[in-house]
């Protein structure tokens, strides 16, 4: 199997290629910059160019493509006249910023997307995207809605600001009370998933959440991980954005479960398995 990635040089998209080389898979990665962790074959381009990225593929073949990076409209459009009737698969990364703000939780894959402030032009943009593929009746997609992921060498830092400050005694700044409830999942369990819809057979023009078994609030999460790390936490209430807004954001994985047969990692032993990263950090 031929596999096109677009992205994957980092976080979850590094693990996925890592995943797929080493099942024997021929991978091509697609990056404006940086360097793949396997020896496989790598292109540079900027996929916002679109003459030069269609000449650099165009003779070569591939069976899937998993988009990590495709953030507009415009960028869907090019792809669609890239790839149409040429690939069995077109796996598109969005998120669960494309939901409609609303109260109805946990926020199943049948509920209205719309806008949702928390995520501003970020989910507006990949809204588009899945609606311009819905338009295209014969485009073989998948959609992915991954929440918060968590793991090691997370480049947003989200959790790893809570691991860091906890270790250091520093105060930990949250927004309002923090007691928004939220959904988290783990990098492997992405990983896991994006690769079982790459290799297997599956169905194609669906949308899947991706998030693990628990909703938990910020002030939970971060008191599991100063339970784990055996320190004491100490909080300061602020009325600005430091990990995460203080507003409900959780969701339903009843379909991702069912159709992939997946078991997600839970919080607690996925947190202690990452606290032993952070403290390795600390160490060196």
């Amino acid at each position: 199997m031929n596999i096109l990635i677009f992205g994957g040089n980092r976080f979850s998209g590094k693990l996925i290629v890592e995943k797929l080389f080493f099942e024997g898979y021929n991978i091509t990665v697609l990056n404006r910059s940086g360097k793949s962790s396997v020896d496989c074959t790598v292109l540079k381009c900027d996929r916002n160019n679109f003459k030069k990225l269609s000449a650099l593929i165009e003779n070569m073949q591939f069976d899937c493509v998993i988009d990590m990076c495709l953030f507009n409209k415009q960028q869907a459009v090019e792809s669609y006249i890239l790839f149409n009737g040429k690939i069995k698969k077109y796996i598109f990364i969005s998120s669960v910023a494309v939901y409609n703000e609303n109260n109805s939780f946990p926020i199943k894959e049948t509920d209205e997307l719309g806008s949702w402030k928390i995520f501003g032009e970020y989910g507006l943009n990949k809204k588009e995207v899945e609606q311009y593929f819905e338009q295209q009746k014969d485009f073989p997609y998948v959609t992915f809605r991954p929440t918060y992921i968590i793991g090691e060498n997370n480049h947003l830092n989200r959790e790893g600001y809570y691991f860091e400050n906890i270790l250091k005694n520093k105060k930990i700044n949250i927004e309002g009370d923090g007691n928004a409830i939220l959904s988290f999942v783990f990098v492997e369990d992405v990983a896991e998933i994006i690769c079982k819809a790459t290799i297997n057979e599956i169905k194609t023009r669906e949308s899947y959440n991706i998030c693990n078994d628990e909703h938990i609030t910020i002030i939970g999460f971060i008191e599991l991980i100063a339970k784990i790390l055996n320190k004491k936490v100490y909080f300061k209430y602020i009325n600005e954005l430091v990990s995460f807004k203080n507003k409900n954001c959780f969701f339903s994985n009843k379909k991702i479960k069912k159709d992939f047969d997946h078991e997600f990692i839970k919080l607690k032993p996925g947190l202690k398995s990452l606290s032993k990263f952070f403290l390795n950090k600390k160490l060196t």
